[in-house]
């Protein structure tokens, strides 16, 4: 090896570890289970992300791992000289796929009733932490018309029988009390968030099995008095909601439609298949928004269910031309995301016109699965793997299924625990922050509405490693990278390089069990 050569890759080590002896941390108020750290916030303290504050040829480096580091930030200079690395990770911000739309969370009557348990103070803490520019910067919220599993009871906005004009239809204390303050504050943090509704089950009255929960279809078919009444409590939730000062970006006319089908379900559900809910839109659904003041303007999304329905949903719905024309993209759930990436990209191919979201995902809800699970950083790794699966394969944002559940994992009428980003614990006026917030946050607060995922390989196939690479609007660039070794030896030093711009390489450490989020400041796009 050159004299040269050598002094080059010493220089670049020692900047390695004197940039992470002199590191920047989140200061998480630390509290250990067996599965891992949570980090505590109370009314005096909570740990925020620390600011970017890098200039031009600089880099911020953003570490959360399961050896307890939670966003800790790191300043990587550029080097001229490629320095030594273990793997090598190539950009190409001139290759560009599908455009970002943001991440988001679902305002469930279980995250209001779990914010509403807290102290005012500390309820405001959360929804800062979730929808501020300095938090997770979250752009789309949830809005559920009705009950849900994640209710207290089961629910509609009207049970009078027959209603078809829907003079009977009224918010209930659940939309006032656990909804709407909540939503309120939190557009206080983002003016811009965009919420989108969608209902489990229609009014029992109007279902095949007179009951909301459990399974079953809408009586009769599409454009009888059952369809035409549905639609028209779709325009009356948004006018509702509306007298409140809450508009509506979206709609999707149904969760789990699928499930409506299956007789051993005990959730509220209305089972659509492609073809119902296509002649549901074109001939009811569409119509009605579009002669709506409140949902002339409002999305449409369709499926809202797992990938494996894809792309044959998408195509039964989409090449119908008078449906088409009232839809704006396609919902999809994160729970079959084992089965191959070719449902996405089947159909993102077949139908580039129409965005796909991410409407739904969560941990613990597994049959098997301990519903809250304190400090996992297996499930840091389950919902990291999640998203970057997603957004690798045209995905455009991603959706949390609550904001913040009891240590329970609820409430929920039906038991139906599952795990959350953040755990209340108001006896204690507490919140816990899982490890699941902070791989959102990786994403969600670097990634900018408006940018574009752009091209990126690595040099070596590495099955424990996962990554994905971002052109932010303002031209800064983001790379996301997991490593999912267990052995402190798959530890990696990886050296990041923009094929359009050979002067700057980003060197950094990339350490067992962790997530990276590279944030390179640059003007170039």
């Amino acid at each position: 090896m050159g004299k040269t050569r050598f002094l080059t890759i010493l220089f670049s080590i020692f900047l390695i570890f004197l940039r992470f002896d002199g590191a920047k941390s989140a200061d998480c108020t630390e509290k250990s289970f067996k599965s891992g750290t949570v980090c505590v916030c109370s009314l005096d303290y909570c740990d925020e992300i620390p600011a970017l504050d890098v200039t031009m040829g600089q880099a911020a480096l953003y570490t959360s791992s399961h050896a307890g580091a939670r966003l800790h930030r790191d300043v990587v200079y550029a080097t001229d000289a490629e320095p030594f690395g273990t793997l090598h990770l190539t950009i190409d911000s001139s290759k560009k796929y599908q455009t970002i739309q943001g991440f988001g969370s679902t305002f469930s009557d279980a995250s209001g009733a779990n914010l509403r348990s807290l102290p005012d103070k500390l309820a405001d803490t959360v929804l800062r932490q979730y929808f501020s520019e300095g938090g997770l910067n979250l752009q789309f919220g949830r809005v559920p018309i009705a009950s849900t599993d994640f209710s207290s009871r089961v629910y509609s906005y009207n049970d009078v029988a027959n209603d078809y004009m829907m003079q009977n239809f009224n918010l209930t204390k659940e939309d006032f009390q656990w909804k709407i303050p909540y939503i309120q504050t939190a557009k206080k943090y983002n003016s811009n968030l965009k919420l989108f509704g969608v209902p489990w089950s229609a009014p029992g009255w109007m279902k095949t099995t007179k009951e909301m929960s459990g399974p079953g279809a809408l009586n009769g078919k599409a454009g009888d008095n059952y369809h035409t009444a549905y639609a028209t409590y779709f325009v009356r939730f948004l006018e509702e909601y509306s007298k409140a000062g809450i508009s509506f970006w979206g709609l999707s006319t149904q969760s789990t439609p699928t499930l409506g089908s299956d007789k051993k379900n005990k959730i509220q559900s209305t089972l659509f298949t492609a073809e119902t809910q296509r002649d549901f839109i074109k001939s009811d659904l569409g119509p009605a928004l579009k002669k709506s003041s409140v949902g002339k303007d409002v999305k449409v999304l369709i499926m809202d269910d797992n990938r494996g329905n894809l792309p044959k949903w998408a195509d039964t719905v989409l090449n119908d031309k008078d449906a088409a024309g009232y839809v704006a993209g396609i919902g999809v759930h994160s729970y079959q995301d084992s089965e191959t990436d070719k449902h996405l990209e089947d159909t993102n191919k077949k139908h580039p016109n129409f965005f796909i979201l991410g409407t739904e995902a969560s941990e613990g809800g597994g049959a098997k699965d301990t519903s809250v699970d304190y400090g996992s950083w297996d499930r840091a790794e389950d919902t990291i793997s999640d998203i970057l699966d997603n957004l690798n394969n045209f995905v455009v944002g991603w959706t949390e299924r609550n904001l913040i559940l009891d240590a329970q994992g609820g409430p929920s009428w039906v038991s139906d625990f599952a795990d959350a980003p953040i755990i209340a614990f108001p006896a204690l006026a507490q919140f816990y922050k899982q490890p699941m917030f902070y791989a959102i946050a990786h994403f969600s607060h670097f990634i900018k509405p408006g940018a574009v995922r752009i091209d990126h390989s690595l040099n070596v196939i590495e099955l424990e490693v996962e990554s994905s690479a971002f052109l932010n609007p303002d031209g800064s660039k983001v790379i996301v990278m997991v490593n999912k070794g267990s052995l402190v030896a798959t530890e990696h030093t990886v050296v990041v390089q923009d094929s359009a711009d050979n002067r700057n390489h980003y060197q950094f450490k990339l350490p067992h069990r962790s997530i990276t989020t590279l944030y390179i400041q640059t003007s170039n796009f």
